[in-house]
C-alpha cells in the first residue's frame, strides 16, 4: 500500500509541477506579446510623429505621406512578431496569403490604385499643401495627400475628398502656381457711341486701381458686334494676395459709374415678344407647311 502511494504521490507531484509549467509559460507569452504590442505601438506612434515633424519642415504632405507609410508598416511587424510569439507558424500564413494574392488584389485594385496614386501625386508633385487646384468639377484648396484620398477644403467650406487614383487620371489645374491671376470681363455699349472715348474711360478706371498690376500688359478693345450693342473686353492681372474675386467686382462697379458719368449707355438685354391673333396664327401655321 505504501508503494501505491508513492506512485500515486508521484504522478499528483508530476501533474501539478506539468500544470505549472504551463501555466507559467502561458503567462510569460502573454506577457511578451503584451509588451510586444506595446512597444510596437509607442513606435508606431513615436515614428509617424517624428516623421511628420523633421520631414514636414520642408514638406508637409511629403512628411505626413511618409508618416502615414511608416505607422502601417510598424503595425504590420508587430502583428507578425505576435503570431511568431504565440507559436502561430507565420511561414504557412503567408503561403496562404499569397495564394489568394490574387484575389485579394482583384478586390482591393481600388484601393491598391489609390496608393499608388498618392505614390504618384507624392513623387511628381503637380501640387502641394495650401495650393488652390481645379479637378473635374471640384476646386478648392488642398488640405493633404493621404495614403487612399486626397483632402480639398472648398470654397464654401466643404471638404471634398477624392480618391487619388481619380485624380492621377483627371486633368489638375493649379491655380495658385503663379502670384497673379488675369481679370477678364466683357460689356456692352451702344453702337453709337465713340469707340476712343469709351477706351479712355476704362483705361482711366484702370490706371485708379492701385491693387491691379500696372507693370503686366492690359487690353482694352472691341471683341465683338452683339445684337443690341458694341462688346467691350478687358483684360488686366492682379496679385493673389489681393483678392481677385473682390477686385473684378470693384472694376465692375468703377467702370459702369465713369461711363454712367460720361453719358455712355450700357443697352439692357431686349426680347421681342410677337403675340398672334388666332386667324394670324392659324395663316402661319399654314405658310410654314408650304414652306416645308
Amino acid at each position: 500500500m505504501n508503494h501505491i502511494a508513492d506512485i500515486l504521490q508521484g504522478l499528483v507531484f508530476s501533474l501539478m509541477t506539468s500544470y505549472e509549467n504551463v501555466v507559467l509559460d502561458f503567462f510569460i507569452t502573454i506577457f511578451k506579446v503584451l509588451v510586444i504590442f506595446f512597444i510596437g505601438f509607442y513606435l508606431a506612434r513615436f515614428s509617424h510623429r517624428k516623421l511628420n515633424l523633421i520631414i514636414g519642415k520642408k514638406d508637409e504632405i511629403l512628411g505626413h505621406f511618409i508618416a502615414q507609410v511608416a505607422y502601417i508598416a510598424i503595425f504590420i511587424i508587430t502583428f507578425i512578431t505576435i503570431l511568431t510569439n504565440l507559436g502561430v507558424h507565420v511561414g504557412s500564413i503567408l503561403t496562404v496569403l499569397g495564394a489568394a494574392g490574387v484575389a485579394i488584389a482583384l478586390a482591393l485594385r481600388d484601393s491598391l490604385s489609390s496608393i499608388a496614386g498618392g505614390i504618384v501625386l507624392i513623387i511628381l508633385r503637380p501640387f502641394k499643401k495650401d495650393d488652390t487646384i481645379e479637378v473635374g468639377s471640384i476646386s478648392g484648396v488642398v488640405e493633404s495627400i493621404n495614403l487612399f484620398n486626397t483632402m480639398i477644403r472648398m470654397s464654401d467650406d466643404k471638404l471634398a475628398i477624392l480618391p487619388n487614383r481619380n485624380i492621377v487620371s483627371a486633368n489638375i489645374v493649379n491655380c495658385t502656381d503663379s502670384d497673379k491671376r488675369r481679370i477678364e470681363w466683357s460689356f456692352g455699349v451702344e453702337y453709337g457711341s465713340d469707340i476712343e472715348k469709351v477706351r479712355e474711360i476704362l483705361k482711366d478706371v484702370i490706371a485708379k486701381m492701385d491693387k491691379l498690376d500696372s507693370h503686366a500688359p492690359v487690353f482694352v478693345g472691341v471683341t465683338d458686334f452683339g445684337q443690341n450693342c458694341l462688346k467691350f473686353t478687358l483684360r488686366v492681372w492682379a496679385r493673389l494676395e489681393d483678392n481677385v474675386f473682390a477686385l473684378k467686382s470693384e472694376l465692375i462697379e468703377n467702370t459702369k459709374n465713369a461711363l454712367e458719368q460720361a453719358g455712355i449707355q450700357i443697352p439692357s438685354q431686349k426680347f421681342n415678344l410677337n403675340i398672334l391673333s388666332e386667324s394670324t396664327k392659324t395663316q402661319h401655321i399654314e405658310n410654314t407647311a408650304l414652306k416645308e
